[in-house]
């Protein structure tokens, strides 16, 4: 998802860019609970039966399943903010709060665009500046992508 704003008192420009998100936290929980739910039934069916082993690796079935949902759910909230200015150009990157910034010299950096390799791979859109490269937009689609190109050239021409 990309968001652009752009304040023309103040001549400053962002663009805000998010990965898609098919789920809220909340139907995370409801799914989470759900399997819990069917997993717990099963294990202790099984333990009333005899089986007592069932339940402790029903337990590390369940921790290990949580532990890769909540890596995932993790992955959809990163964010990357991108703020021109007339002097400079900002890239902050992180997940709660910027965990990563990165500044450029408006007029020694420009970006380069890629082509994938190979038809099934994207486009790389990069941010370089002398001896700095700072790719962006990797978690986006090919068509976000192409998007957001459009809004840099747009970015960049309101600049200029």
């Amino acid at each position: 998802m990309i968001d652009t704003h752009f304040d023309e008192r103040d001549r400053i420009g962002q663009i805000i860019l998010r990965p898609n998100r098919s789920w809220t936290w909340r139907s995370n929980n409801y799914f989470i609970g759900t399997l819990f739910a069917v997993s717990a039934i099963v294990a202790t069916t099984f333990a009333l039966r005899g089986f007592w082993l069932v339940l402790p690796f029903s337990a590390l079935e369940m921790s290990a399943l949580i532990g890769c949902l909540y890596i995932c759910v993790r992955r959809t909230h990163a964010q990357e903010v991108l703020t021109f200015s007339a002097d400079e150009l900002i890239v902050e990157m992180g997940h709660r709060r910027p965990e990563r910034t990165y500044r450029f010299a408006r007029f020694f950096t420009r970006f380069l665009i890629e082509p994938a390799s190979h038809p099934w791979y994207q486009n790389r859109i990069a941010i370089l500046a002398r001896d700095k490269r700072v790719e962006i937009g990797r978690f986006l689609p090919h068509h976000e992508k192409s998007l957001l190109v459009k809004q840099l050239r747009l970015m960049v021409h309101r600049f200029s």
